[in-house]
């Protein structure tokens, strides 16, 4: 758990004839990444048909891409929390969409163009339109469209002049004007023009008629409004938008699966008659390649365990309960094969810094509604849509926990006990909470990076990681005597020796690093920002719930609905601003300040040969 998983260095010897079977088997399973061959054996050569067939595949993406860029898309809240319709095909299917891609890509292409055309002519069509509505305007004062008649009322709708607008008004009859309803909204196609509806009843109609008529009146009816789409219609073909987005879709997926194929192919050195692959595997795995190469193989398999020189793929594992905090480390870059993996640590203080930045039991629990709609929409879409909505979860519960510890819920609405202390109420404590976590992290920080440098051999770096121990505890040993919690000289007589004790050893290594001394007093006091962000956080609830609340208290029913609305909205808002402060800060934690102190990002994810859907 705190160290990637053992890699063995795996190389492989199989008749060609068994290539394509061994690929799909071992892609099936998920556990090895075909590298390039680093000697090549004698008679062995790439096969430049390969990466021909690559290119040619990555083409036929590209087309795919372009058409599904012209087809509409899903919303954005569609995409974060709509399930995605992910679609599997058999063996026999997927041969089947690879032996028709052509076909089906220039039939796609052929109802798209077919789409953009009618898409132009239905734009053409109103803009014709439009210079005929212009046009009768201008001799007339009003252009009708339809004439809706029931057994008591009469509506006219048309277009008007912006400038008629108050004339119509005053054209209308004192004595039915009361009667009639006139209703003016602005025309999206036609400038200075305004859409009008005037509702009246049946026996005012032939005195409206009239007096329209006398100022000017033209007609133009739905028949004559839709003279050209018909001309659209002798082209139009029924389009199913969202099946030729799902084929295409599929064929893509499938284009992209033999991609992988081809890329483990082109790492593969082969005569007319063998094929030879080395590549990397978990030592875990290792059975599971034996396993299945019992099951028919004529093989040659060689296993050895990565050189000193050699710098094997990284493959994190942690327990799936803090699995997710592995996208924060990626993050920041992949640790080497023989160093430390910082991710189970990093769950335990991300989730603390984050709790009492976001201590809130409502809000926390908005943040973990939102989450699991999250997993279920963009988690179903991607690997990292899953681990990002996973790590929401997990922050949003310690928001939840931390919330009832300090006794926050939702600026003070429903009051809970305090099980810990509240920040708000109490800074001065909540500051030395901060200023010891802060102590506590860069301790660690610096005792992984002590241990990362001996597990390298590389002593000197070691030592420096251990004087920089050394100087924090001894000024701060030096501290507390001096603000009378450890009384005696002998602690000041220690800290202060193991202090100096520290410097020298940093002066001895690095000269520069007496620069670097004012940093760590940056770095201890940079973990206040946890109190700041918390009281921020619940000085604007307690704002918001002062506005509400003399809605709520007032009583009635219409005073707590208005009182829960508001808190409702002002809430929602404080989760979308504030979660995100606390996220962004607990990151900067990390990166800056936990992570400085060791984290060397120089490995390489381990990518296996996989073709899940």
């Amino acid at each position: 758990m705190f160290k990637p998983a053992r890699m063995k260095k795996v190389k492989l010897l199989l008749p060609v004839e068994q290539e394509d079977r061994f690929l799909k088997e071992v892609s099936k399973l998920g556990i090895l990444q075909v590298t390039a061959v680093e000697r090549r054996p004698s008679n062995f050569s790439t096969d430049i048909n390969v990466i021909i067939e690559k290119n040619n595949l990555l083409n036929l993406v590209k087309r795919c891409d372009a058409i599904l860029n012209k087809l509409p898309k899903e919303g954005i809240i569609t995409q974060l929390i709509g399930k995605s319709s992910r679609i599997e095909c058999s063996d026999e299917e997927e041969a089947e969409i690879y032996a028709n891609a052509q076909s089906i890509l220039n039939n796609a292409e052929d109802k798209l163009n077919k789409l953009e055309k009618l898409r132009m002519l239905k734009l053409s069509t109103r803009k014709q339109i439009s210079l005929k509505i212009s046009s009768l305007l201008k001799e007339n004062f009003i252009v009708l469209k339809r004439i809706n008649k029931t057994d008591y009322l009469v509506i006219l709708e048309g277009w008007i002049k912006k400038s008629d607008a108050n004339k119509l008004i005053v054209i209308i009859p004192e004595s039915v004007r009361k009667e009639c309803l006139v209703l003016l909204e602005d025309s999206t196609d036609l400038k200075n023009i305004l859409k009008v509806k005037i509702a009246t009843l049946i026996q005012n109609y032939s005195i409206i008629d009239e007096i329209l008529r006398s100022y000017g009146i033209a007609s133009l009816s739905e028949e004559e409004e839709k003279v050209e789409a018909k001309k659209v219609e002798d082209i139009e073909e029924i389009i199913d938008v969202d099946l030729l987005k799902q084929q295409v879709t599929l064929l893509r997926r499938v284009l992209l699966r033999k991609i992988e194929i081809l890329k483990a192919k082109e790492n593969i050195v082969r005569t007319s008659f063998s094929i030879y692959i080395e590549g990397w595997i978990r030592e875990k795995d290792l059975e599971k390649l034996v396993s299945m190469l019992k099951k028919g193989y004529t093989y040659e398999l060689s296993v050895n365990d990565p050189e000193k020189w050699e710098e094997p793929p990284v493959a994190l594992e942690n327990p799936p309960i803090i699995r997710s905090f592995e996208i924060i480390t990626s993050m920041f870059g992949v640790p080497g094969y023989r160093q430390l993996d910082p991710t189970p640590f990093l769950s335990v203080t991300y989730m603390m810094f984050f709790g009492l930045m976001f201590a809130d039991v409502f809000d926390g629990i908005l943040l973990l509604i939102f989450s699991l709609l999250l997993y279920r929409g963009l988690g179903s879409r991607s690997h990292n849509g899953k681990m990002l909505s996973e790590l929401l979860i997990m922050i949003s519960i310690s928001s939840i926990i931390f919330g009832f510890l300090t006794g926050e819920f939702m600026g003070g609405v429903v009051k809970l006990p305090v099980l810990w202390f509240n920040g708000f109420e109490d800074p001065m404590y909540f500051l030395q909470i901060a200023i010891l976590l802060g102590v506590v992290q860069l301790t660690l920080g610096l005792a992984i990076g002590f241990l990362n440098e001996l597990m390298a051999k590389r002593l000197r770096n070691a030592l420096e990681k251990l004087a920089w121990l050394m100087l924090l505890y001894g000024s701060i040993i030096v501290l507390l005597n001096y603000l009378q919690y450890l009384s005696g000289d002998f602690y000041l007589y220690f800290g202060s020796a193991t202090a100096v004790s520290g410097l020298i050893l940093l002066m001895i290594a690095n000269l520069r690093n007496l620069i670097e001394v004012t940093r760590l007093v940056s770095n201890i006091v940079s973990y206040t920002r946890i109190v700041a962000i918390n009281i921020s956080h619940v000085g604007i609830s307690r704002a918001f719930t002062l506005l509400a609340s003399p809605m709520i208290y007032a009583g009635g029913f219409f005073g707590i609905l208005t009182g829960g609305i508001i808190l409702l909205i002002t809430h929602a808002f404080i989760v979308f601003i504030e979660s995100f402060i606390a996220f962004a800060h607990s990151l900067r934690l990390h990166f800056v300040e936990f992570f400085s102190k060791f984290f060397e990002p120089m490995g390489n994810v381990f990518k296996p040969l996989s073709l899940s859907w």
